[in-house]
Formats: structure tokens, C-alpha cells, sequence
């Protein structure tokens, strides 16, 4: 499947996970941090199912790339950012939260990419980044 299908499988699962994940913080009064524990070890338990073959792979991979996963994927990504989210889930609109989020997310890997892999974009691209501010501001400033 093309990267850009993932992409919508991703955004698709990540915006009726939120819904979920919203409504079960509210019902159940739970910290963002409770919520994030939950989404984690349930997460867990299905990747590590899911990722058994390929277990050999963590031998070859080497040090390095797994401490650079667990930092950005485990801290940052996946702890810090989940709590993040959350915490704006729980009292804030899913229309508004989410649109700041996953609209502004590609803004800043982009200037990631431009600054530390010296990536570069056409101008459609940076017409693209720009229309992401855009949409983002207009989520928070037309309500």
C-alpha cells in the first residue's frame, strides 16, 4: 500500500480513537494521565502479539536506533504527546484539539526535516504547510 494510504489509515484511526478516548476520560472523570496509562497498556498487549515474529529484529538493530525510538517514540511521541493530547481532549472540543494537533504536526516535522535533514519542498508543498497554519488558526479562532 502506498505511504500516503497509511496516512489516511492513520489519521482515520487516530481521529475515531480520540472520540473514544474523549468520551471514556469524561465518563470515567480520569486524568489525562490515566487515560494515556490505559491507551499504553492496552497498546502493549497488542503489539507485542502483533510483533512476536519479528523479535530477532531487535538484535541487529542495535543500540542506537533503540534508544532513539524510545526516546522520540516512547517519551516524547508516545508519553509526553499522549498526555498532551489528552489533557486537551478532556475539556477542550475533539474539533478544535484535534485540528491543532494533526494540522500543526506536519508544520513542525516539516521545519524538522528543512533544518536538521535538509529536506526540500516545492512550492506546493510550502502552499500545503501554510494552508495547515491556516486551518489550525481558523479551528481556534471560528468558532
Amino acid at each position: 500500500m502506498k505511504p500516503e494510504l497509511w496516512a489516511l489509515c492513520t489519521a482515520a484511526c487516530w481521529a475515531a480513537g480520540s472520540f473514544f478516548e474523549k468520551k471514556g476520560v469524561k465518563l470515567g472523570s480520569l486524568t489525562p494521565v490515566t487515560g494515556t496509562t490505559i491507551r499504553t497498556v492496552v497498546s502493549l498487549i497488542v503489539l507485542l502479539a502483533l510483533s512476536f515474529p519479528y523479535w530477532g529484529e531487535l538484535r541487529k538493530a542495535g543500540p542506537k536506533s533503540l534508544i532513539m525510538i524510545a526516546l522520540g517514540g516512547g517519551v516524547l511521541a508516545g508519553a509526553l504527546g499522549l498526555i498532551c493530547l489528552y489533557s486537551g481532549l478532556k475539556d477542550g472540543r475533539i474539533s478544535t484539539v484535534l485540528t491543532i494537533a494533526f494540522c500543526l504536526t506536519p508544520v513542525f516535522g516539516t521545519v524538522l526535516g528543512l533544518l536538521i535533514f535538509k529536506e526540500h519542498l516545492s512550492l506546493l508543498q510550502y502552499a500545503g504547510i501554510c494552508l495547515c497554519i491556516l486551518g489550525a488558526a481558523l479551528s481556534v479562532y471560528a468558532k
